[in-house]
């Protein structure tokens, strides 16, 4: 019996060595670490709000594109973003008000000088959606900042109605040509099957060939005199 004691003693000796060896400091040494305060500044805007600010835009910019697109393609050439903010301004209450909406939409005309940098930076391509990235996160954040943190967050919406025939334009430029020529619907369903493609818009047009040139002539541009 008194070598069986002296063998534990022994083993207890052991353990302890042991302990001490792989817990330094304790057998808390191990446990998780107190989470440390994110450095830095607080974001003057968080992401979420860009983001939703992006979305309120971008449904109001397509449903007025067909005369938006006109005064922004005018002010992208000539470097004067002025009659593009006259053309903001005359969309609130000439065209479809905006629910929900960033400052942006409420003081267009603060915000000319960020608008001409941006119409300037070649990131526009004549996309509304571009345009509402820039734009979203205004004034807290400058439009380049606004614009990549909403490209790093894609918006995956649908288009509006009013924005199908520049989506067309801009993406299916050859179809778009062939779809106003045609006559009938069958006309519209063989022009759509000369593209195999994924394109959630075009498989729309697909499914209802019967609607394809209302739609396309409902986002026509308009000059802003009608």
């Amino acid at each position: 019996m008194s070598r069986v004691l002296e063998l534990v003693s022994e083993l207890r000796a052991r353990v302890e060595q042991l302990e001490k060896q792989v817990f330094p400091c304790g057998p808390n040494d191990l446990s998780p670490p107190e989470p440390k305060p994110r450095k830095g500044r607080k974001p003057k805007l968080e992401t979420d709000e860009v983001l939703k600010r992006r979305m309120h835009l971008t449904s109001w910019l397509e449903q007025n594109w067909p005369r938006l697109s006109v005064a922004l393609q005018k002010a992208e050439s000539s470097g004067d973003p002025s009659e593009a903010i006259a053309a903001f301004v005359a969309a609130k209450t000439q065209g479809i008000p905006g629910v929900a909406q960033p400052p942006f939409y409420h003081a267009p005309e603060k915000y000319e000088e960020e608008l001409g940098k941006f119409l300037g930076s070649a990131r526009f391509h004549g996309n509304p959606r571009n345009l509402a990235a820039a734009m979203a996160g205004l004034p807290e954040l400058c439009w380049k900042r606004s614009f990549d943190i909403c490209s790093a967050h894609p918006y995956k919406g649908g288009q509006m109605l009013e924005a199908y025939w520049d989506y067309m334009r801009r993406n299916f430029p050859d179809r778009l040509r062939e779809l106003e020529e045609a006559r009938t619907e069958l006309d519209v369903k063989i022009v759509l099957a000369r593209s195999r493609t994924a394109d959630p818009l075009y498989l729309h047009f697909k499914e209802n060939p019967d609607k394809v040139k209302e739609w396309l002539e409902e986002g026509k541009p308009k000059p802003a005199s009608l």
